[in-house]
């Protein structure tokens, strides 16, 4: 530890440089504040002992230009003429501590390992922080280019995978010709997988669009009740065939609501998937919206097996599954629908108890344009 001793009695000075060297310390001597500075320009000290009175310059002159040229400098004040002001002075103006003349050398070695010990430990903690940062830095440039190199083969991926089913597709409509029932049986699993793996790359689009703040919406007026009936007509067949049944609140008074249709559809689709997914055979679902002038509430429901606290407190993390079953998914669906309705300047929600089914709640501003 280096310690620079400040003080014009050279007497003082020479004795309080032995005692400081005979405790390990590497010391050295400035008689005038000026010397002082030039010193600390070339040299860090850990501790500086600052006499108040020196003949070209005040202490607390010399304080101030210590810590200007490094701020992990500790300063130590000392005089033969002590005051409360220029002790409260000192102490305002940055000084560890403040000591009269004669010096009693016990309290100022322990005050002088006390403050070296507070820098130590304040130099490390910034040099820990730096390196945070540097971390830091490189784990979001890490992120970035791993979010380009998802959105870039999700792109490449998206237009065979959309040819494929649709070729399937017109197989299993018998556009090229009859097939047998094993062949259709095998097309048709085939074809679910293809759905599956667009559905993937959709939903990894989303994302890199979401993290890059990307995604945009369009906004238009729409009529909520006959669009919510319209929308549920493809996936009545489809819960049917689940051997669901589902419940609908849909007041045709609903009104006129501005926001993006398709995104909306996502995310209404998102949760009755979900919902049907999770709900078991015989199961109900539940559909029920209601409005005031300011906003709407849209809740989706289900009788499945619920979700337990600690899954509800992350349920909306990016790849977290809400359940401990084999399902598919990627467990981006609900990420994805939270960020839609907070694009739409909404909020959403849940509410279950395990073996009580769950609530999805989310509500929105009519008009968000503003």
């Amino acid at each position: 530890m280096n310690i620079l001793v400040i003080d014009d009695d050279s007497n003082a000075r020479k004795t309080l440089s032995k005692i400081l060297k005979a405790k390990g310390f590497d010391v050295e001597e400035a008689g005038t504040g000026a010397e002082a500075v030039v010193l600390c320009r070339v040299k860090f000290f850990n501790l500086v002992l600052i006499d108040v009175r020196l003949p070209d310059m005040s202490g607390l002159e010399v304080l101030r230009a210590v810590y200007g040229i490094n701020a992990d400098t500790v300063a130590i004040m000392m005089t033969g003429y002590a005051s409360l002001d220029s002790s409260i002075e000192a102490m305002n103006k940055g000084a560890y501590s403040y000591f009269t003349k004669p010096l009693n050398m016990d309290a100022v070695l322990i005050v002088a390992e006390k403050a070296l010990e507070k820098q130590r430990l304040s130099i490390e903690n910034r040099e820990l922080l730096m390196k945070l940062k540097l971390a830091n830095e490189k784990l979001k440039e890490f992120d970035q280019l791993k979010s380009h190199f998802v959105g870039m083969v999700s792109h490449e991926l998206r237009n065979p995978l959309s040819v494929l089913g649709e070729s399937l597709s017109l197989i299993l409509d018998k556009v090229a010709g009859s097939i047998s029932e094993e062949q259709k049986e095998i097309l048709e699993i085939g074809k679910r997988s293809v759905d599956r793996l667009i559905r993937l790359v959709s939903d990894l689009l989303n994302l890199e669009k979401i993290e890059a703040g990307k995604m945009e919406l369009k906004r238009e007026e729409i009529d909520v009740a006959p669009f919510l009936n319209e929308l549920l007509i493809p996936y009545l067949s489809r819960i049917s065939k689940s051997k669901l049944t589902l419940e609908t609140s849909i007041p045709m008074d609903l009104g006129l609501l501005w926001t993006d249709r398709d995104k909306l559809t996502e995310v209404i689709i998102n949760l009755l998937s979900n919902a049907m997914k999770y709900t078991p055979v015989g199961g109900r679902l539940a559909l029920k919206v209601e409005g005031n002038k300011e906003e709407l509430r849209f809740e989706i429901a289900d009788t499945g097996p619920g979700i337990p606290a600690k899954q509800r407190e992350k349920i909306f993390d990016k790849f977290t599954r809400i359940t401990a079953e084999k399902q598919e998914g990627t467990g981006l669906g609900l990420p994805i629908v939270k960020e839609i309705v907070e694009l739409h300047k909404g909020k959403i929600w849940v509410e279950s108890d395990p073996g009580q089914g769950s609530r999805f709640i989310f509500t929105i501003p009519r008009d968000f344009r503003t």
